[in-house]
């Protein structure tokens, strides 16, 4: 009762948001930033006791980021979610990422009209929904332009578009870094000094200084961070990951804007902590791959916090994680720029999709997870055309995938009851499946 009642009131705030997007901007904005900052202080003092803590810390530190930069946005650093943040952290710049102004956009049910002015704009329909929705907000208005934007290749095509456009909207300095496929000393060092270009643009736009120390300390941070994170697939082996669709969203964004501070780094700790404690599980558990519809009700209640079926782990969530054999990272704290390079030329989302799918069979392999499900969000064509190539990579080693079409943001582009279907009846193979290993 109390759920639907929340779900009923966030619907009509979302619906007053959409009637005034046109012709009143700036309340709009407010409104936002109202919200937001109620939902902040909320979780602040009563955080949502089904997750674990390092769950509760993932939403913090995705909350704060969105309601400091839509609070002053002004003095905000637009970024893509690969972008290194180490260089932002280190000037006391908090970075707020496209991918999670939309996700919470989305979240408080405001994302299609963001979307429908965008694509009145001209915005292609088949554009990513998650560009569109920081396009909409843009183009309408209720952004304001921030300080600068800062971007790379990894792992969307969108991104060079949406961040040339809104550079030449806002008139705000860009600066786009662009990652090799090669993983290569060559091309660490390449990027290593375009990332460097990067911080040198955001001193002259903030007015103030890296110190070099605290950038060492940002990225050495980092890697704590991830080495933490190594261990945590096997860690979630036959535990119950107490988890849902939004969470697991908000840990991967908390693992890419806020990575290199010390609340990040504090979400990996009470990971290990959390896991080492957590009761054993004995139902299906899934890697996800990929963005994941957290709205969907359906998916809800069969994946959320459940008995029967749950996301072991979420792919974006490991995606600049060394897993199993993969080679430990060459470049250490003390030299910041290549550190950050070598993550981003390693970035699992970079380079070849046959090594994107291998590394998300290693997340299969390390959590003995039952299967997977691919989800190939709209507008993504990295994700779309990988998908079928993934899915043969997991059956061959003998994890069942189910591939999915759907929208990570946008509801209207989720197909709720064909979501259903699909996701019933892969569980209930995968149940057979399980009935008949237990039995053989």
């Amino acid at each position: 009762m109390a759920k639907n009642l929340a779900s009923q009131i966030i619907a009509w705030y979302g619906d007053q948001l959409d009637q005034h997007i046109h012709d009143a901007p700036d309340a709009v904005r407010w409104w936002l930033q109202l919200g937001f900052n109620l939902t902040d202080a909320k979780h602040t003092v009563l955080p949502d006791q089904g997750n674990y803590r390092f769950g509760q810390t993932a939403t913090k530190i995705c909350l704060d980021a969105v309601t400091m930069a839509l609070n002053d946005f002004s003095e905000a650093t637009v970024t893509s979610i690969f972008m290194p943040s180490e260089p932002f952290i280190a000037m006391g710049v908090h970075p707020v990422s496209a991918e999670a102004i939309a996700n919470f956009s989305s979240g408080a049910c405001a994302e299609r009209g963001f979307v429908s002015y965008a694509e009145e704009s001209g915005i292609p329909e088949t554009y990513c929904s998650y560009h569109k929705v920081l396009m909409g907000m843009a183009l309408s208005g209720v952004l304001e332009k921030p300080r600068m934007l800062a971007s790379c290749s990894v792992a969307c095509d969108a991104n060079n578009l949406t961040f040339k456009t809104l550079a030449k909207l806002w008139d705000v300095p860009s600066v786009y870094v662009d990652v090799p496929y090669e993983i290569s000393e060559d091309s660490i060092m390449y990027v290593a000094d375009e990332l460097r270009g990067l911080a040198g643009k955001a001193e002259e736009v903030f007015g103030r200084k890296i110190d070099q120390d605290a950038l060492c300390t940002a990225v050495a941070a980092s890697q704590r961070t991830l080495k933490l994170l190594a261990g945590s697939p096997i860690q979630r082996r036959d535990h119950l990951a107490a988890s849902d669709m939004g969470n697991e969203m908000q840990q991967a964004l908390a693992a890419h804007l806020a990575l290199g501070s010390p609340e990040t780094q504090r979400m990996a700790e009470q990971m290990g902590e959390d896991f080492a404690h957590a009761p054993s599980y004995n139902g299906l558990s899934l890697v996800w791959v990929h963005t994941a519809p957290f709205f969907s009700e359906p998916l809800q209640g069969v994946l959320n916090q459940s008995s029967t079926a749950q996301i072991v782990a979420s792919e974006m969530l490991f995606d600049q994680v060394p897993l199993g054999d993969e080679t430990p990272f060459r470049h250490r704290a003390d030299k910041p720029f290549e550190a950050m390079a070598e993550r981003l030329v390693r970035n699992s989302y970079n380079g070849p999709a046959a090594r994107r799918a291998n590394h998300i069979l290693e997340l299969c392999r390390q959590t003995h997870a039952d299967g997977a499900v691919i989800f190939c969000h709209w507008g993504c064509k990295e994700t779309a055309g990988a998908a079928q190539l993934i899915r043969r990579t997991l059956e061959r080693a003998g994890f069942p995938a189910l591939v999915l079409d759907g929208d990570g943001c946008d509801r209207a582009n989720c197909m709720e009851g064909q979501l259903s279907t699909r996701m019933s009846a892969f569980l209930e193979m995968l149940r057979a499946r399980q009935g008949d290993a237990q039995h053989g």
